[in-house]
C-alpha cells in the first residue's frame, strides 16, 4: 500500500511549472470495496444492476482547494479527464476462511448473490472484500505536470427505467513521487466526507514527456544537392521510447525579409538517428533543427549548420574594352563574386562577331542580326594565385587580329574551378572595326 500519511510538499505555483505536454498512463487493475464504504440506497433490487467505475482529474494545489465534481463524469475529455469503463463488482475467485466478517456487510454482499455470476450462500466464515475488475489502459496528454492525479469511485445503480449514480470515495496519487510509477501499487479510497476508508484501488501509472535534445550531430556528407546527418539520441526520452525526429530548415520567406523555419519532415520512419536533407543548393550553408519524438510529442530543439558541396563559380562582372591598338583588343574583366567553394583555376575567353555589321545599320536594324553572329572560343587566362587568397580585382588579355573589313566584336567570359564552368558573364559592349 502506498503511504500517504506524510504531509506533501507544496505545490509550485501555476506560473513556475514547466509548459511542456506529459502523458499520464494509467492502467486499472481492480477496486477493492471495503465493508465501511457500504451504502443503503447502492443496494441493488430487483432487475437492478449496480455497477463502479473511476474518473481521473489532474490537479495542481493544495488539497484542501480540490473541489468535488459539480457533474458525474460520463466519459474521457482529452486535456481534462479520464474515464473508466463501468464494471460489476464480484466474489474473489479465493476466499478467505473468517469470523469476524460478519453483520450488515454480509447481507450486502448476500443481497449482491448476482456478483458471482449465480445464486451463493455468503455467511460470516466465508465473507471476502467483493473486487471489481477493470479492464484497459488509459492516457491523457496535457499541458504540463500537475502535483496530483485524483482518483474519484463512483457507485451506478440502474434499471431498466431509472439510473443513479453516487460519489463513493476517492484516492489521490502524487504525479512527482517517481518511485511509486510504472509499479501495481495499491491507494486507499476515503469517503470525501469523514475520511474513511471505503476501498482500495489497484493501478499502475506512469508520467512520461517530450524527449531531450539531440546532441553530437555532423555532417557525414555533403554534395552540392544533399546532407546527410547523424546524431546521437537524447540522454533521457523522458519516459516514452523514441519514435522518429523532426527535421527543420531555416529558409527566407516569400513575403518578409525574415527567414521562417520550415518543416521537412515530421516524424521520421525509423528511430534510426540519421537523414539525408536533399533539394538543397550548392556551396550554401543552412541552418537545420533536429527534434527527437515519442507518443507525447515533438522533443526539445538541437540546432546544427551543414554546408553543401562545391559547384561551379558564378558569373565573372561584364567585360569591357580597355585598349585597342595594332588590330587587337584588350579585354578585361573582374572576378566572381562567389568561386562556388573550390578557388577558381582560370577563365574562358569567347569572342562574339558580327561581319558586316556597323554602328548605323544595327541602329536601324537594317545589317546583319545576331543570328549571323559567330562565336569563337578565344583561350583561357590563368588564375592567380596570390598569398592573401584574393584574386586580382581585375583581369585582361590580348585578343585578334580583328577583321579588316566591318564587324561588330562582343565578348563574354566564364569561370572555371574543380566543379566544372560556371555561368557566361554579361556580354560586353560592341566594338567595331
Amino acid at each position: 500500500r502506498a503511504n500517504h500519511s506524510t504531509v506533501a510538499p507544496k505545490p509550485p505555483k501555476l506560473h513556475e511549472q514547466e509548459r511542456r505536454p506529459h502523458c499520464l498512463d494509467v492502467e486499472l487493475e481492480e477496486l477493492e470495496l471495503h465493508p465501511a464504504g457500504d451504502h443503503d440506497h447502492l443496494k441493488p433490487g430487483w432487475l437492478e444492476t449496480l455497477k463502479y467505475f473511476v474518473s481521473l482529474h489532474p490537479h495542481t494545489g493544495d488539497h484542501e482547494d480540490i473541489m468535488l465534481p459539480r457533474e458525474v463524469p460520463k466519459e474521457s475529455v482529452p486535456g481534462k479527464q479520464m474515464v473508466s469503463n463501468a464494471a460489476v463488482p464480484k466474489r474473489p475467485d479465493v476466499q478467505i476462511a473468517s469470523t469476524k466478517r460478519a453483520g450488515a456487510f454480509a447481507d450486502v454482499a448476500g443481497a449482491h448473490s448476482s456478483w458471482g455470476g449465480g445464486k451463493s450462500r455468503v455467511t460470516s466464515s466465508t465473507m471476502v472484500n467483493p473486487i471489481v475488475k477493470f479492464t484497459g489502459e488509459m492516457s491523457l496528454v496535457t499541458d504540463r505536470l500537475d502535483t496530483v492525479m485524483v482518483c474519484y469511485v463512483w457507485g451506478k445503480k440502474s434499471s431498466m427505467t431509472s439510473e443513479s449514480t453516487t460519489l463513493i470515495g476517492r484516492a489521490i496519487l502524487h504525479l512527482h513521487e517517481f518511485e511509486t510509477q510504472r509499479r501495481l501499487m495499491t491507494f486507499p479510497v476515503h469517503d470525501v466526507a469523514d475520511g474513511t476508508l471505503v476501498a482500495d484501488l489497484r493501478l499502475r501509472y506512469s508520467v512520461s514527456t517530450s524527449p531531450g535534445p539531440v546532441s553530437d550531430i555532423v555532417v557525414t556528407a555533403a554534395t552540392r544537392s544533399e546532407v546527410t546527418l547523424r546524431w546521437d539520441p537524447p540522454a533521457n526520452d523522458h519516459g516514452a521510447r523514441i519514435i522518429g525526429y523532426k527535421i527543420a530548415i531555416l529558409l527566407d520567406g516569400d513575403n518578409s525579409d525574415e527567414p521562417e523555419w520550415m518543416t521537412i519532415c515530421e516524424c521520421t520512419k525509423s528511430p534510426k538517428p540519421a537523414f539525408v536533407v536533399a533539394n538543397l543548393a550548392g556551396n550554401t550553408t543552412y541552418t537545420l533543427e533536429i527534434s527527437a519524438v515519442n507518443k507525447v510529442g515533438v522533443g526539445d530543439r538541437t540546432e546544427c549548420q551543414a554546408t553543401t558541396g562545391p559547384v561551379e563559380p558564378g558569373p565573372p562582372t561584364k567585360p569591357w574594352i580597355e585598349e585597342s591598338r595594332d588590330g587587337c583588343l584588350n579585354v578585361a574583366w573582374s572576378p566572381p563574386t562567389t568561386d562556388g567553394g573550390f578557388p577558381v583555376l582560370a577563365y574562358r575567353i569567347r569572342m562574339r562577331k558580327i561581319l558586316g555589321a556597323t554602328p548605323f545599320n544595327q541602329w536601324h536594324g537594317m545589317g546583319p542580326s545576331h543570328k549571323h553572329a559567330q562565336w569563337i572560343d578565344m583561350g583561357t587566362v590563368q588564375a592567380e594565385s596570390c598569398e592573401e587568397g584574393e584574386d586580382p580585382l581585375v583581369y585582361d588579355a590580348w585578343v585578334g587580329p580583328l577583321e579588316s573589313t566591318s564587324c561588330e566584336y562582343r565578348f563574354q567570359i566564364h569561370a572555371l574551378n574543380k566543379a566544372g564552368e560556371g555561368e557566361g558573364s554579361e556580354l560586353s559592349d560592341s566594338h567595331y572595326t
